[in-house]
């Protein structure tokens, strides 16, 4: 158990606010809340711990005899190697006092829209999610693999939806009463992980938009397994087929980090594939090496930042890549439409840094709350 920024300098109109983090995302889901220490204190007299803790036992004696405002909690994936199963997940909550005094508020990790994890609204104040459907109706769809996207890949392409492909569909889903899908409402995303920040910090809040471009369309990727694999696969057969008219890097091959920002740095159009989620790390580290994002198209989410608009800050592509060709071919004859969508990109992501975005979130989760 760790914890990290005891209370200190709290006077007795402070929010004091605890953050219950596990290990790996979970825990990246917080940085925000430390590189913003000094301004949510000033802004909103917001003093915070955060625990870091996969121990559900761990978690549940800090409830027990929490005195403050509002707590923050997130689940581990696994513990001791098994995965936390929902009636585990919905048995913690039911057993925090109904009659707490304090707001109860639950990040999800998820890294899409869905969530397992839906049974526990009825207990909580809040249900923050990275990723949220612009649409509500899709959280009563009963999506093929517990994923939008594995569903449309099984229809369009006649996929298999076995558990060897990928398709777990209880394991990911679950449904939100109507009477409680209110409660559910955007985080923030990848933008805010310590690493994006760390990169964009060390370019002094600016997105490199100048340099020389020789490398036309690159696209790296992680391989994964069944669905994933599939889409991602489909994409570098589809960058690979332009090679003889275009300078393309469509791979699975990995290099060291430095020499792949600087081949981003080099690059005009920069591809990022869906992961097992939508939204990926890919995707502002393009915008901050002044790539032309590509992707398959996000429009039916909401997140935040809402650095995503299509034909504005990015190019969107349709998921079968049925107008990739057709999109690259066009954005490469015509490098004025590049330039406006990469400073708009930059624009957008150097605006909200420059604004302290962060804030404004934390402002909405309090407006909401009630504290």
């Amino acid at each position: 158990m760790r914890s990290y920024l005891r209370f200190c300098c709290v006077n007795k109109n402070s929010r004091k606010i605890l953050i219950l983090s596990s290990t790996g995302n979970s825990h990246g889901l917080s940085f925000p809340f430390h590189f913003y220490r000094q301004e949510l204190a000033d802004r909103f007299n917001f003093h915070f711990e955060e625990q870091i803790s996969n121990s559900l036992e761990e978690k549940l004696s800090r409830i027990q005899v929490f005195k403050g405002d509002i707590i923050f909690v997130s689940m581990p994936l696994r513990i001791n190697g098994e995965i936390l199963s929902r009636q585990q997940v919905l048995e913690f909550f039911q057993s925090i006092d109904r009659a707490r005094s304090f707001k109860l508020v639950f990040f999800d990790i998820s890294d899409n829209a869905v969530s397992p994890y839906f049974d526990i609204l009825p207990y909580v104040d809040l249900f923050l999610m990275p990723f949220v459907f612009r649409d509500q109706r899709n959280y009563a769809k009963p999506f093929k693999g517990g994923n939008i996207m594995a569903d449309y890949l099984a229809d369009r392409f006649q996929l298999i939806t076995t558990a060897e492909n990928g398709f777990h569909d209880g394991l990911f889903l679950s449904q939100p009463g109507t009477d409680q899908i209110h409660k559910i409402m955007p985080s923030w995303n990848w933008m805010l992980w310590r690493s994006m920040v760390k990169v964009f910090k060390g370019q002094n809040y600016r997105c490199i938009l100048n340099g020389q471009r020789t490398i036309d369309v690159t696209c790296r990727f992680t391989q994964y397994e069944g669905w994933c694999r599939f889409h991602r696969l489909l994409v570098c057969e589809r960058l690979a087929a332009l090679t003889p008219r275009y300078a393309i890097v469509a791979t699975k091959e990995k290099v060291a980090l430095k020499s792949y920002y600087s081949e981003l740095e080099s690059s005009r159009i920069s591809f990022s594939p869906f992961g097992y989620g939508e939204i990926c790390p890919k995707d502002f580290e393009a915008m901050i090496k002044g790539c032309l994002l590509f992707k398959p198209s996000v429009e039916h989410l909401t997140t935040y930042p809402q650095i995503h608009v299509a034909n504005e800050t990015y190019v969107p592509v349709a998921w079968d890549m049925a107008d990739l060709e057709d999109k690259i071919t066009y954005y490469l004859a015509h490098p004025e439409e590049q330039q406006r969508i990469t400073a708009n990109a930059a624009k957008a992501y150097e605006k909200f840094f420059a604004e302290y975005g962060f804030l404004s979130k934390i402002e909405n989760i309090l407006h909401h709350l009630k504290v």
